[in-house]
């Protein structure tokens, strides 16, 4: 039996500590396709906890307060995707949503800006950065090194 070892990380627990105290985890497995979604997303805090489901299109949401029975269910579709393609249709959409902001020729705010691109590739290259280095390493970091 012949195995290759891949030339990027292809699994990892990533943890991301924000400055406000809260935390997010990116569980990142590239090798196991036996799972019924490609993508599972979940949001937990104090109020209760979101969840979404690719290519299930499932998102369920529920609060603390009303528990288990208060959880609702919502089968998410968009009908301007014709078919799923890359990443379930998001990609068609995230092109459709960037069009729709250059034609609007700074009359509509864009979903995600500059800073919001720079800081979340700045994010995944803090984490392969811990990875490599075995220790924690900040954004500061990160963008101190981009701005030698």
């Amino acid at each position: 039996c012949w195995v290759q070892v891949p030339d990027i990380i292809d699994n990892a627990y990533v943890i991301v500590e924000f400055d406000n105290g809260s935390r997010g985890m990116l569980d990142l497995c590239m090798f196991a396709e036996g799972s019924k979604n490609e993508q599972e997303i979940s949001v937990v805090g104090d109020v209760g906890k979101g969840e979404a489901f690719v290519p299930e299109s499932i998102v369920r949401f529920g609060t603390r307060e009303t528990g288990r029975d208060g959880v609702q269910t919502l089968k998410a579709e968009d009908e301007r995707i014709k078919y799923d393609g890359l990443h379930h249709g998001s990609s068609y959409l995230e092109h459709l949503n960037f069009l729709s902001a250059i034609r609007a020729k700074g009359e509509k705010t864009p979903a995600v800006d500059l800073q919001d691109g720079l800081i979340s590739v700045a994010i995944g290259v803090a984490a392969q950065l811990s990875i490599e280095k075995g220790r924690f390493v900040t954004i500061q970091e990160v963008i101190d090194e981009i701005n030698c």
